[in-house]
């Protein structure tokens, strides 16, 4: 309250008026307030973070003051308080200072509020869903609905990413509690981007979420800036409209690798690690079973090596839920110890005694693959 404005406040049948105490100010262009508490918010086993605004800017909606409660995920709850929230897209602007939704004259805020997701309900000129006909799975196909930024900026960077000049635009996670879907891009599509909604891999802030940044009218962006978002790079039409089902089968029909995605043997006896197609980490392919089926729209497999029962392959998956449950090669983490699969890293070299490939980690170190499993031999 010493910090902020007063809030103005509308009631459905339009009566506004201002309530709480008027704060001095801070001279700053946005305010970041964080702590260290447990809320309901917190109550999903995997939620890292939260973060959302909590005043916004009274002529131009620009978000001024925020609030966020852990130091490991900064930078992606940050971008969540400046521009990444279902909340915030009704109150984009375009390149003239002009609001994407429309507005209320008596209030000022868009006209549409979407009871159920407790947003103000933006304009088709910002968020579209888009509707997949044919949408391949184990069972046959379906319609799939995906929900779409399609901002100016969004839409160009994410046609030129993928090589496809008539993608509607990016597509946001559909999967997840409150503060997963729809505040994240999704996870199939842009693995390793730091606004998806769960972290996976060294993630990078990419050119997709500058292009949100200026897309939402508040901010200037410099894309010298964004780093390289290479998941799905070119890969064309065929990987970003459709599902990893049908991707992984045309490519299987072919002879041809399924990058990036991945099938292993599940029963297999050795643990197959292989190199990143950037040739800077050990990898492996993150298919798991699960105790259950898996969701019938996410079953991808017609059969798998070394398993015979129908019911047992439904429950194979991809381990991250959020990229649809396909599966992936993920970098590791070695059970035990402190050290990761990232070669460039010289905290990952093994200790002596357990090297047993020799293995060198620093920063010009690179990942190549072997031909054939290595044998230990123990001289008796």
């Amino acid at each position: 309250d010493e910090h902020l404005h007063q809030c103005h406040v509308c009631t459905k049948d339009k009566k506004c008026e201002r309530i709480g105490s008027k704060g001095g100010g801070v001279d700053a262009e946005f305010i970041l307030y964080v702590s260290a508490i447990e809320t309901n918010q917190c109550e999903p086993v995997d939620t890292l973070a939260t973060a959302s605004y909590c005043q916004l800017e009274s002529n131009q909606d620009r978000p001024i003051a925020d609030f966020d409660r852990l130091v490991s995920t900064i930078k992606h709850e940050i971008l969540h308080t400046l521009v990444f929230s279902s909340g915030l897209f009704a109150f984009f602007r375009d390149s003239n200072g002009d609001p994407f939704t429309e507005r209320d004259p008596a209030t000022r805020w868009p006209k549409m509020y979407d009871e159920k997701l407790q947003v103000y309900t933006p304009s088709d000129k910002v968020l579209q869903q888009i509707v997949r006909k044919n949408w391949k799975t184990r069972s046959g196909t379906i319609e799939k609905i995906t929900t779409m930024l399609v901002t100016p900026k969004v839409k160009a960077i994410v046609r030129e990413h993928f090589g496809c000049p008539t993608l509607e635009g990016a597509e946001l996670e559909n999967q997840g509690s409150v503060g997963t879907a729809l505040t994240h891009w999704e996870k199939r599509l842009f693995e390793h981007e730091i606004m998806t909604g769960s972290y996976t891999q060294e993630s990078v802030i990419s050119n997709l979420t500058l292009a949100l940044l200026e897309d939402s009218g508040w901010y200037d962006v410099s894309y010298d800036f964004g780093k390289p978002l290479l998941w799905g790079r070119n890969l064309g039409c065929d990987f970003v409209k459709t599902g990893c089902k049908e991707w992984i089968d045309s490519k299987l029909e072919k002879k041809e690798n399924p990058y990036p995605f991945c099938i292993s043997s599940p029963k297999s006896n050795h643990s197959k690690h292989t190199c990143a197609y950037t040739h800077d980490k050990v990898v492996m392919c993150n298919l798991v079973e699960y105790a259950d089926p898996i969701p019938a729209e996410y079953q991808i497999f017609d059969s798998l090596p070394n398993i015979t029962d129908q019911n047992e392959i439904a429950r194979f998956g991809g381990h991250v839920m959020l990229a649809d449950y396909c599966p992936y090669n993920q970098e590791l983490t070695y059970k035990n110890t402190n050290r990761a699969s990232r070669c460039y890293r010289s905290e990952n070299q093994p200790p002596s005694r357990e090297n047993y490939a020799l293995e060198k980690f620093s920063s010009g170190s690179k990942c190549f693959d072997h031909g054939s499993i290595w044998e230990q031999y123990i001289d008796q």
